[in-house]
């Protein structure tokens, strides 16, 4: 994973705002993964996302089913970009994230743990 891909778009990533992004979970056909760490996702998620960090996450695509649909969340939407591109090089087509991860989140829902 290089530098550039917390900054580049992964081609085929469905970049979400927080209240698409809201809609896609409650369709409930999406495996949802928050790749921060466990001290910022204790501090505040989103309600039902599943945590595994990124360098976790990196260490297991092997075992990840390629053709299921994954969404994905960071604090700033940096972090969930190169989640994709990692996946996107493995062979993960379905992938979505939430642009502006959690600070959007937050600034749109604002702040409160577990919603």
């Amino acid at each position: 994973m290089g530098i550039l891909d917390y900054f580049r778009t992964p081609e085929g990533l469905v970049e979400y705002g927080p209240e698409d992004f809201k809609s896609a979970i409650s369709e409930g056909s999406h495996r949802v993964i928050d790749v921060r760490t466990a001290a910022e996702y204790k501090r505040d998620h989103i309600e039902g996302v599943e945590l595994i960090s990124l360098g976790r996450l990196k260490r297991t695509l092997d075992s990840l089913d390629r053709n299921s649909s994954y969404l994905l969340v960071c604090a700033t939407g940096h972090r969930s970009r190169a989640a994709a591109a990692a996946m996107r090089r493995k062979g993960f087509s379905k992938i979505g994230h939430l642009k502006g991860g959690m600070t959007a989140w937050n600034s749109f829902y604002g702040h409160k743990k577990d919603r």
